[in-house]
């Protein structure tokens, strides 16, 4: 029982750490992409006087950024997305304290096995909505963000456990 909490609160620990970056990433691409399309929407309107010689350009630029603009939420998440996403992290951080302190206890053996085994499939029963909220998101694994919250996890895992 003690490795099955201990990788469960490891695996928690990385999907968590995960979330934080991911959701930064989101939110930023989300902005940069928002500056642009105002950018080159703006430029486009002032800059007719520049287009002028040259209309197909500025007509297919305009064009293209108004395509953008309507297949948004097919290339950046929408605020609903990153809302439920923030509520996932939200999860995975309360479910880690409870893990965490399970695990606590049952390294100081106020837990015997038995109780300790009870207890952690209380906290799974907990964790199940977890899972089907995850499941329901569409999070892209992109391993530059794993291999980051990776070095967070065990890193928090070393510092405090160790």
């Amino acid at each position: 029982m003690r490795e099955k909490i201990w990788y469960e609160m490891v695996h928690i620990k990385h999907g968590d750490s995960y979330l934080a970056h991911y959701l930064f990433r989101q939110k930023s691409n989300k902005k940069w992409f928002k500056i642009l399309i105002l950018v080159f929407s703006t430029g486009g309107v002032f800059g007719w006087k520049i287009w002028e010689g040259v209309p197909i350009i500025a007509c297919a630029l305009i064009a293209v950024f108004q395509i953008f603009n309507l297949i948004e939420n097919q290339i950046i998440i929408s605020d609903k997305e990153i809302e439920k996403i923030s509520e996932l992290r939200n999860k995975y951080v309360l479910y880690f304290n409870k893990l965490e302190k399970l695990w606590s206890d049952f390294d100081a053996e106020r837990f015997d096995e038995k109780e300790a085994t009870e207890q952690f499939y209380i906290l799974r029963k907990d964790g199940a909505d977890i899972e089907a909220l995850d499941n329901e998101l569409d999070i892209r694994t992109i391993k530059k963000l794993c291999g980051k919250a990776d070095l967070e996890s065990r890193n928090y895992i070393s510092q405090y456990h160790s």
